[in-house]
């Protein structure tokens, strides 16, 4: 029997271009000290155990069994694409993108099973609020059973199965989400490529405004409109230049001027919910600058994290308002064994 194997994945921010990202457009983001981890355990059972802690959820699969849930998966995310169901129809249960995730990989390397597994995956990263939790979960348990099992993959297999894993969830991955996971530090990406910037060396609060109404996949969805029909996304990209230019000269005013840029186009596409609006002016007011950090919500007053940079304490405005600070810092370490 194998020795148990452990991944880690961190989570990411979003400091400029979300949405844009999706069209081709420039973003900057960055890893930060949020994790998921998943661990790989040989058992004298014949099946594959999926241990998913934070969803109290065990049960276990047949690699038969698994095959036929991929391959509804694969039919039902054609239907997507083809106009025929929304998104949310092709993941029914968040654990389904960890059993595909697992098969996916047994199936492309054509993995011979000579003993049950269990799949134990944990995290710390806030689900559904724009921190990158389903790539940091997809890419640590493709390292771990990768390594495992002694794979030798190139970075950009990892990339690629990673995002057809992705685009179950959220219809159209970028890729970003899984580059930081993988890369760690901080990245410009811009149509599947990135290169490397300095981690900003500045004070970074975020907020958990809550779960959005809306998925991912359905706020992507919803503002194609924009990108398809005008031409926003070069605004975006013209502030993500801007924020780029004061990234590598490490000018905080600058940055905050470009944060308060990418706020506006945001509320502009119709992602950001009032109640969010409302807080963000309030800090504005105080010289601070903020957010959001995902995908953000196209219904309900909840968009996932907002991200803050600002001189001042901001944890008596963001308690009026139902919200409570935290500390985070980038992390300069990708995906790897612990």
């Amino acid at each position: 029997m194998n020795t148990p194997l452990k991944a880690r994945s961190p989570a990411k921010l979003i400091l400029s271009g979300e949405h844009a990202v999706v069209y081709g457009k420039p973003a900057i983001a960055m890893a930060i000290d949020r994790y998921a981890e998943s661990m790989i355990i040989s058992s004298l059972s014949s099946a594959i155990l999926f241990n998913c802690r934070n969803f109290k959820y065990a049960k276990s699969f047949t690699l038969h069994a698994l095959q036929a849930l991929k391959s509804r998966l694969q039919d039902q995310y054609h239907l997507f694409l083809e106009g025929r169901c929304s998104i949310r129809e092709v993941l029914k249960k968040p654990f389904e993108l960890l059993q595909y995730t697992v098969t996916h990989l047994l199936e492309t390397w054509d993995i011979p099973l000579s003993e049950g597994l269990e799949i134990r995956s944990s995290s710390n990263i806030p689900v559904g609020c724009g921190m990158g939790s389903s790539a940091a979960i997809v890419m640590s348990t493709l390292y771990a059973l990768a390594h495992f099992f002694k794979l030798d993959i190139d970075p950009s297999r990892y990339l690629s199965m990673g995002r057809d894993a992705e685009n179950l969830q959220h219809g159209y991955s970028s890729g970003l989400d899984l580059s930081l996971a993988m890369a760690g530090g901080c990245l410009r990406f811009e149509d599947g490529h990135t290169s490397k910037r300095e981690i900003p060396r500045i004070p970074m609060t975020i907020i958990q405004t809550g779960i959005p109404k809306t998925s991912t996949g359905e706020c992507v969805s919803f503002v194609a409109k924009h990108f398809k029909t005008s031409t926003i996304g070069n605004d975006f990209a013209a502030v993500t230049e801007l924020f780029d230019t004061a990234l590598q000269a490490s000018d905080v005013k600058k940055m905050q001027e470009c944060i308060r840029l990418n706020h506006q186009l945001l509320v502009k596409i119709g992602v950001v919910p009032q109640k969010v609006q409302d807080f963000v002016s309030v800090l504005e007011k105080m010289g601070g600058a903020a957010k959001i950090c995902g995908a953000g919500s196209v219904a309900g007053e909840k968009a996932g994290v907002v991200l803050i940079v600002s001189e001042q304490d901001v944890s008596l405005i963001a308690r009026d308002f139902g919200y409570y600070p935290q500390q985070v810092q980038g992390d300069s370490h990708g995906t790897h064994i612990v």
